[in-house]
């Protein structure tokens, strides 16, 4: 019963530790162009709100280079200690729990420039928004749900990626492993789906409140952060069902 933690567990570690290489590092460098670009992806910018997301975003990162990196360090090597005794379903949430803590501060650093943001915008962005979402979630369920195949094929292709993208090329053994692995999941993708479809639209229904209203600084502010901290929810339906079925060894059907 705990074959599947023990594959785990490593596979998660080496996905956390692997933000530490190089191509991570020139991606971490790089996020702030990366991010400009996407936000003028959903929203087409003018010129001023070019300016607001290039200054904020400069902000952000300044900020998380000096504050938050250090943390990320010692979590990482709190992990990797424990990695070297039994680690168990309840270690797992805690590393997943820890994790989703530490958006916090990002989303409490966040909501000024979002903020700022959001009191310009025209109707014809936030449309244009709501456009950009709807075909970024048609893509996901092709990807989730193909026409004409098994879940537990389509899972086990995509946790393979995955796993190679951190780690390099499986071999057969451990590829046999991690399909097996996948297959015993909880079918969750549903829960996922619908989960990522509420958070967009719990930030598109706030950004589309502060372009209407266009409250003082400090409301908006507000509004934008407690939309932003609310984001993620490791208690969602998704997440109880994958805690329940490591919490079992990993022999729970959908």
């Amino acid at each position: 019963n705990m074959r599947a933690l023990r594959l785990w567990a490593p596979l998660v570690a080496s996905c956390l530790v692997a933000t530490s290489c190089s191509m991570i590092r020139l991606g971490y460098d790089t996020l702030p162009m990366w991010a400009h670009w996407q936000i003028e992806r959903y929203l087409s910018l003018d010129d001023d709100q070019g300016r607001i997301v290039s200054r904020r975003l400069d902000e952000i990162h300044r900020w998380h280079r000096r504050t938050q990196l250090s943390q990320y360090v010692r979590f990482l090597n709190e992990v990797d200690d424990e990695l070297h005794n039994a680690v168990d379903a309840d270690a797992i949430a805690a590393w997943r729990d820890r994790v989703a803590q530490a958006w916090h501060p990002v989303a409490e650093h966040l909501a000024p420039g979002v903020a700022e943001l959001a009191v310009t915008l025209r109707p014809e962005q936030i449309e244009r928004m709501r456009k950009r979402l709807k075909e970024s979630n048609d893509t996901a369920r092709e990807k989730q749900f193909p026409v004409g195949a098994r879940r537990e094929e389509v899972r086990g292709d995509r946790i393979v990626k995955r796993a190679e993208f951190f780690l390099g090329r499986l071999d057969g053994d451990q590829e046999r492993d991690l399909r097996a692995m996948a297959a015993r999941l909880p079918a969750s993708e549903e829960e996922w789906m619908a989960e990522r479809v509420a958070r967009q639209d719990r930030i598109v229904a706030m950004m589309e409140q502060l372009a209407r209203e266009r409250p003082h600084k400090t409301e908006a502010v507000r509004i934008a952060r407690e939309a932003l901290v609310g984001l993620w929810d490791t208690r969602s339906a998704h997440h109880r069902k994958l805690d329940r079925w490591l919490q079992l060894g990993g022999h729970v059907d959908g």
